[in-house]
C-alpha cells in the first residue's frame, strides 16, 4: 500500500506542475473566513470539574487565489482558543488547509492539507472537525456520477520508518439526481498498534436518498473491521451499522427524525467509524451534548459521543423540529435517546438529552446563537475523545447530569 500512495502523489505533482500558467492581469484573489465567539456555563455534575465558565475567541481566514481557470490555491490559517487577551493572545496561528486544486475537464485534482469529509453524514471522518490530513484527492466524471479517490497521510511518525505511518485510503462514487441519489465508498486505514507492529481498519457502505413530494428519505448501511491488536484483543473487531432519517415541513416548521444502529461487543470489539481509530468526531446528530452542534463544539464537548460509541455499540432515536420564526430568527428544539450499548459491567442507557437553540440573524453573514440543553448521562458512555474500546466518561454505577447555557456570536463569509 506504501507504494501506492507514492504513486499517487507522484501523478498528482505532474498534473499540478503541468497546469497553465497564470494570466497577464495576474491572479485573482479572495478572502473569506469564520470569526466566532463562544461562551457558555456548563454544569458536569461530577465533583471536581463540575462547573465550566468560559468565553472563547476563535478566527478561521480563507485566503483563495485563482491563477486561471485550471489552476487555484487555498489557505485557511487559525487562530485557536484564546486563554490570556490583556495585550496580544497567547494562542498560536496555525495552518488548517493549504491546497493546490487543478481542473481540466472532467477531473479534478486536489493536493496538499485537504479538507476531507465523508458521504455519509459526518459519520465517518469531517472535514468540520478538523479532518485535514496531507493528502491528494482525484475526483473523475464518470457517467452517471463521480469518482472520488484519495490517499492522506495522518502522522508520518518517523521517515525513517515505513511502517509507522498512519495513512488513509478512500474510494467513494456518487451519482445525484433531482429527487434522488446514491453513493457507496471504502474507507482504508494502515497504521502501528501500541507495539510497533501492522494493523488496519476499513469501512464500507452504501447511502441512499430520495424525495418523495416534499419529504426527504435517506439511510446507509456500512460495515468494519479492525485488528484486534489495535484494541487489546486476539480476535479483529467488527460489526454493521445503519440510520434511516426523514425530514418534512410540519406545519410552520420542519420535522426531522433520525434513527441509528451500531453494533457493539462488550470489549468495545463491535463496530467502529473512522473517526474512533482517530480520535476525532463530526456533526451527526440533533443534540448538543450526546452529540454536537455548531455552538456546542466548544470547551464543553466530551460527553459526545460517536456513532458506536466507542465500539460498544449504541441506538439513537434523535428528533428535530426548526420554526422559521421571521425570515431572520428562528427556533430549534431536539430531543435524544441513546442506548443498548454493550459496555460489560455497565448500563446499556447511554444517555438522554433536549435541546432548545435560538438563532437570529443580524446580517446576511452574522448570527447570533442562544440554547440550552439538558441530558441525563449513563454510566456507558464512552466520549470520542476516548478512542476505540477506550475509557468512560464515569465510574461504573454512576449518573449524573449535565446542563448547559451556551452562545455564540459567528461571522461567515
Amino acid at each position: 500500500m506504501i507504494g501506492t500512495r507514492y504513486a499517487a502523489w507522484l501523478v498528482a505533482i505532474g498534473w499540478v506542475l503541468a497546469s497553465p500558467a497564470q494570466t497577464d492581469d495576474g491572479p485573482d484573489v479572495s478572502f473569506g473566513g469564520q470569526y466566532r465567539v463562544n461562551g457558555y456555563v456548563a454544569d458536569n455534575d461530577d465533583g471536581a470539574a463540575d462547573r465550566q465558565t468560559a468565553a472563547r475567541l476563535r478566527i478561521r481566514q480563507d485566503i483563495d487565489v485563482e491563477f486561471s481557470s485550471d489552476f487555484s490555491t487555498h489557505l485557511q490559517m487559525e487562530l485557536g482558543d484564546t486563554t490570556d487577551n490583556l495585550t496580544t493572545t497567547e494562542a498560536d496561528v496555525k495552518m488548517r488547509h493549504a491546497v493546490m486544486m487543478y481542473r481540466t475537464g472532467r477531473v479534478s485534482i486536489d493536493v496538499g492539507l485537504l479538507p476531507l469529509a465523508d458521504r455519509f453524514g459526518d459519520t465517518l471522518f469531517s472535514s468540520d472537525w478538523n479532518y485535514n490530513p496531507l493528502a491528494v484527492s482525484v475526483e473523475f466524471g464518470i457517467d452517471p456520477g463521480v469518482l472520488r479517490v484519495a490517499a492522506g497521510v495522518i502522522d508520518e511518525g518517523l521517515e525513517s520508518a515505513a511502517d509507522d505511518d498512519t495513512t488513509h485510503y478512500q474510494v467513494d462514487y456518487w451519482w445525484s439526481g433531482e429527487r434522488a441519489g446514491w453513493n457507496a465508498g471504502v474507507s482504508y486505514v494502515e497504521l502501528s498498534n501500541p507495539l510497533g507492529e501492522s494493523a488496519s481498519h476499513w469501512n464500507a457502505g452504501i447511502a441512499v436518498n430520495g424525495k418523495i413530494r416534499k419529504t426527504v428519505l435517506s439511510g446507509f448501511v456500512m460495515a468494519s473491521r479492525t485488528s484486534g491488536s489495535l484494541l487489546g484483543r486476539l480476535e479483529d473487531a467488527g460489526g454493521l451499522a445503519a440510520t434511516f432519517e426523514v425530514a418534512m415541513p410540519v406545519g410552520a416548521g420542519d420535522l426531522s427524525v433520525q434513527a441509528t444502529h451500531a453494533e457493539g461487543a462488550a470489549d468495545g470489539g463491535g463496530f467502529l467509524p473512522v473517526m474512533s481509530i482517530v480520535r476525532a468526531n463530526g456533526y451527526w446528530g440533533y443534540t448538543g451534548i450526546l452529540t454536537v452542534q455548531g455552538p456546542t463544539d466548544t470547551g464543553f464537548d466530551g460527553d459526545s459521543v460517536n456513532l458506536s460509541n466507542n465500539g460498544y455499540g449504541l441506538d439513537t432515536l434523535q428528533v428535530k423540529y426548526t420554526l422559521p420564526a421571521t425570515d431572520r430568527f428562528s427556533v430549534q428544539a431536539a430531543l435524544g435517546w441513546f442506548g443498548n450499548t454493550r459496555a460489560a459491567g455497565r448500563e446499556s442507557t447511554v444517555g438522554k438529552e433536549a435541546m432548545v437553540m435560538a438563532t437570529l440573524h443580524l446580517t446576511p453573514v452574522l448570527a447570533l446563537d442562544l440554547g440550552i440543553a439538558f441530558a441525563a448521562l449513563g454510566d456507558g458512555a464512552s466520549g470520542y475523545h476516548q478512542g476505540p474500546a477506550g475509557d468512560f466518561n464515569q465510574e461504573a454505577g454512576t449518573k449524573r447530569n449535565k446542563n448547559a447555557l451556551f452562545t455564540r456570536l459567528q461571522a461567515e463569509f
